[in-house]
């Protein structure tokens, strides 16, 4: 810096400073200005904030009047470039200014390599802070923050512009900046949570005052997956309407209001409760309010679903994402196109889902939030093709982006997707684990409908797949014990989760008998998906009662529709107790699309053998419905060529009991008689090894 001292002169300013490197440097600015060493000395006495206040107006005193205005004035903001600072200094000279304090050594730290952004030494900027509140009115400060806000604002930055908003205590620009970006979350790591904060920082009266801000924390929650405190929030809003004078803007805020409560209620498959909500607020509603318009197209969706028509809940997505679109919410338009893929998976389109994937997939998604989702309905449409690895990266990646955007309400589709490749690997303590978060989302507590139409058929298969047959069992029995669910949709789904759990305890004809109503339902509906895996349960119940043509036939239903869409896992995911009617089927008319399913089946089988590494390991988990430990001592009675009689004597249980063992062991091994059934244990080496 230019400094000629001495030795003692060093040590002196050591022992005042302690080393302090700040001290160190503002003593050294002080001197520059011709100052006593001495005289520094004595008055840079007490704490570092003493010394740093006292050594900071030093250096200002002996700057020009326009650089210590600058310094004082560019001390507000956090971080800053030259058009900000001439945007808050009405003037055009920051860069010098930036320059000569560069040269002085005043602080200044430059954050990009560029030197386009810089800062100062957080401390001396606390000085700097002190100093200007002293010597200029509150209401000039709070200019100086609008100012910012505004600079921000204009460059599409609502973090910054909303800290700024906050500071500068002009609620009026505050509550237009959170209109303008709440409602059009990026998804950037933090933001709903920051978001908060600003909400948090409002003055009390402020949401009484302006029935808006209730809205914007309703939209908050609401996006972190909690109902419940979003609701909270539109009690909050209704009270505050209720205290405004009539006109058009309390109708809208009224519509926007009740259109909320109507989407909550989707996520509750109320049926009737959002066609009510819904009706209240057409009645008040401009034609041009298309985000309130978007809002009801969204909720009418979820009642279609919830009702089990998916191609009438399709339409409505897509007019809720034109109507998102013509009122600027590109971010929830983004989101709900991908969402639009699944609707098209259940109605057994495939292909038109990946079609629809790949052409989204090749905008330009800088949005975190909605890139989440695309992975998150790419990884479903993998799993479905049974590309497993390219399948857990792409949730695993929607996982990562979702959570680090806040948004709870989405991030279940991708969990969704990790359980049934767990499933599918046969890692069950994963598949476990997935489950639990999935259970604790703000979405899913509390809230049976998401919990039954989402999750029943997978926690269904967990149980089976790890011998916790009796979990599933009572679960079946509370469910029947219930008050049935309003979605007739989600009561289909707990009825098809439960005849998996009759068909594990092979009562086959109940199971026949639960899911008799249901099939046509879904096929009038077109919900080609759910009729395919209802058709594979028929079939297997079929299978277990040995009625071998009705078993065929209704694999025949579940064949025509997964072949010309190239379905897979659907069909795996059903077992290995599946191949034998493949195979008969296979018998009766050759075609690739079976082959390439039985080739799938042995790829499965031979994976998990080489994971166990035990042939017997592997082909005892490859059996969905394992033999009891009687079903093995019939099954080893049989390979010696015993009868029925003679099984019931050497075991001491009656004829009729071994009768039914003998079913047992033919259906879960997916054959017709003793000689296939014995081949086939062989295969599976569930037989005990000859001595030589």
């Amino acid at each position: 810096m230019g400094l000629v001292l001495t030795n003692e002169e060093v040590e002196a300013i050591t022992q005042r400073t302690e080393g302090w490197l700040v001290g160190l440097q503002l003593i050294a600015l002080s001197l520059q200005g011709q100052a006593r060493l001495s005289d520094v000395l004595t008055r840079a006495s007490g704490n570092q904030r003493y010394i740093l206040d006292y050594l900071t107006e030093e250096v200002l005193r002996q700057q020009p009047e326009r650089l210590q205005t600058f310094l004082l004035i560019s001390s507000l903001l956090d971080q800053f470039c030259v058009p900000l600072c001439d945007a808050l200094w009405e003037e055009s000279q920051s860069q010098q200014m930036l320059e000569h304090l560069q040269r002085l050594h005043l602080f200044v730290v430059a954050l990009d390599a560029e030197g386009t952004w810089y800062r100062y030494h957080h401390l001396f900027a606390e000085a700097l802070r002190r100093r200007l509140h002293q010597s200029t009115s509150q209401e000039q400060i709070k200019a100086l923050y609008g100012k910012a806000s505004a600079w921000y604002a204009e460059q599409g930055l609502p973090h910054e512009a909303m800290h700024y908003a906050v500071r500068s205590r002009d609620w009026h620009h505050v509550i237009a900046l959170l209109g303008r970006f709440i409602r059009d979350l990026q998804g950037r790591p933090g933001e709903i949570h920051m978001m908060e904060q600003w909400i948090e920082q409002l003055p009390a009266d402020l949401f009484s005052q302006d029935p808006r801000l209730g809205l914007f924390a309703a939209w908050l929650w609401y996006s972190w997956g909690d109902f419940r405190a979003a609701e909270e929030w539109l009690d909050r809003t209704e009270s505050a309407l209720a205290q405004m004078p009539e006109g058009n803007t309390r109708g809208q805020l009224f519509a926007e209001t009740l259109a909320f409560r109507a989407a909550i209620k989707g996520a509750y498959g109320n049926v009737q409760e959002i066609i009510a909500l819904s009706e209240q607020a057409k009645q008040v509603l401009d034609d041009d309010n298309s985000y309130v318009r978007a809002l009801l197209h969204d909720a009418q969706a979820l009642a279609f679903l919830a009702r089990g028509e998916v191609s009438a809940a399709w339409q409505a997505l897509q007019e809720a994402i034109a109507a998102y679109k013509q009122s600027g919410v590109m971010v929830v338009a983004s989101c709900l196109s991908c969402i639009a893929s699944s609707y098209l998976l259940m109605l057994g389109q495939l292909k038109q889902a990946e079609q629809a994937l790949a052409l989204l997939a090749l905008e330009h998604w800088e949005l975190p939030l909605a890139r989440g989702v695309l992975a998150a309905s790419q990884a479903a449409l993998l799993y479905e093709q049974n590309q497993l690895e390219q399948a857990f990266d792409q949730a695993q990646q929607a996982v990562h982006l979702l959570e680090q955007a806040g948004s709870m309400l989405l991030v279940d589709r991708a969990y969704v997707v990790l359980m049934q490749i767990f499933l599918a690997r046969q890692q069950f303590d994963e598949a476990s684990e997935t489950l639990q978060r999935l259970l604790t989302l703000p979405a899913y507590r509390d809230n049976r409908y998401a919990q039954t139409w989402r999750l029943a058929g997978l926690q269904v298969r967990l149980w089976l797949s790890t011998g916790k047959q009796d979990i599933a069992v009572q679960w079946r029995m509370r469910a029947q014990q219930q008050v049935p669910l309003q979605s007739v949709f989600a009561q289909e789904r707990e009825a098809v989760a439960g005849a998996r759990v009759l068909l594990a305890e092979r009562r086959s004809e109940e199971a026949h008998q639960l899911l008799a109503p249901w099939l046509p339902w879904a096929r009038v509906a077109e919900r080609r998906v759910q009729v395919l895996e209802m058709c594979l349960l028929e079939a297997l119940a079929y299978q277990q009662m040995q009625q071998e043509q009705q078993a065929l036939q209704a694999l025949e239903e579940a064949l025509l529709i997964g072949e010309p869409e190239g379905y897979l896992r659907h069909f795996l995911d059903e077992g290995p107790q599946l191949v034998p009617l493949l195979k008969r089927s296979l018998e009766q008319q050759r075609r690739p699309y079976v082959d390439r399913l039985l080739e799938a089946f042995l790829h499965e089988e031979k994976s998990m053998h080489e994971k166990s590494g035990s042939p017997s390991a592997a082909h005892h988990q490859a059996l969905i419905d394992p033999l009891t430990p009687r079903e093995q001592e019939v099954l080893e009675w049989l390979s010696q060529g015993a009868s029925n009689q003679e099984i019931s004597q050497a075991l001491v249980i009656a004829p009729n009991t071994v009768k039914r063992h003998v079913q047992a062991i033919l259906a879960k091994l997916g054959v017709r008689n003793r000689t296939q059934a014995l081949a086939r244990a062989q295969q599976l080496d569930l037989l005990p090894h000859k001595a030589d």
